[in-house]
């Protein structure tokens, strides 16, 4: 009889055993370089679309009404929604037609004082971001009558005979009289005849009280109470 059976692997099989281990770990080491490089990948191509989108504009925050902002640095920056017949306009209709008027403006006035930004049409609504250089820029360009500066300034060319009320934390209160208003020459004001929304850099103090509603604490919403568009009217935003 055999003494006994020797259960001990031969040489070959032992090398063969370390190559098949070598061999899984290799593969498991290349797997995960693969996953490291496909997650690098990905975050590199996420970081490139999340740029181009951003130099294109698709992440900026976009109106859905008109609004007139008024920036720290005296810009106007209008944006206008309107609708109109696509059989009488299509976008690049539209577009050349602005450029064309804005190109003129700056031959005059001077370069880069009006920029239209964006301009984006979906089915009867046109959205136009157009910046202006300065309050006189908007004016001289659009026609419309707007003045922003201080108090002690604007009486020079502006009576302040109106309605006002007080405004606190967004919320008109009470009846403020003319005089408590223009008394505080240092007060900073925004003018504008249009029916449009009014952001200003600043918290408001004081407003006109005829045509305007609340909309935030440093936002004013013009309109005329019986709705007539083509009806304007000076209204007073008093801000710190």
């Amino acid at each position: 009889m055999n003494e006994g059976l020797n259960t001990k692997p031969s040489s070959k099989e032992a090398k063969a055993k370390r190559a098949k281990e070598m061999q899984v770990k290799r593969n498991k080491a290349i797997r995960n370089r693969l996953i490291a490089l496909c997650v690098i990948a990905v975050a590199v191509i996420g970081a490139v679309a999340f740029f181009v989108c951003k130099m294109l504009g698709v992440f900026d925050k976009q109106t859905e009404v008109s609004t007139l902002t008024l920036t720290d640095d005296g810009k106007v920056i209008c944006e206008e929604v309107t609708t109109f017949d696509e059989s009488f306009y299509d976008k690049g209709e539209l577009k050349k037609f602005i450029k064309t008027e804005i190109d003129k403006y700056n031959q005059k006035a001077g370069s880069g004082k009006v920029k239209l930004d964006t301009l984006k049409v979906s089915g009867k609504t046109a959205y136009a971001k157009t910046i202006y250089a300065s309050c006189e820029d908007y004016q001289a360009f659009t026609g419309i009558d707007v003045y922003a500066g201080t108090v002690k300034k604007a009486k020079k060319s502006y009576d302040f005979q109106d309605a006002f009320v007080t405004v606190k934390e967004g919320v008109k209160g009470t009846q403020a009289e003319t005089l408590d208003i223009t008394s505080q020459g240092k007060l900073k004001v925004l003018i504008v005849k249009e029916n449009i929304n009014v952001v200003v850099p600043g918290e408001i103090i004081y407003v006109s009280d005829g045509a305007t509603t609340m909309v935030d604490k440093n936002t004013v919403s013009i309109a005329q109470p019986d709705g007539n568009q083509d009806a304007t009217q000076l209204t007073y935003i008093l801000y710190k």
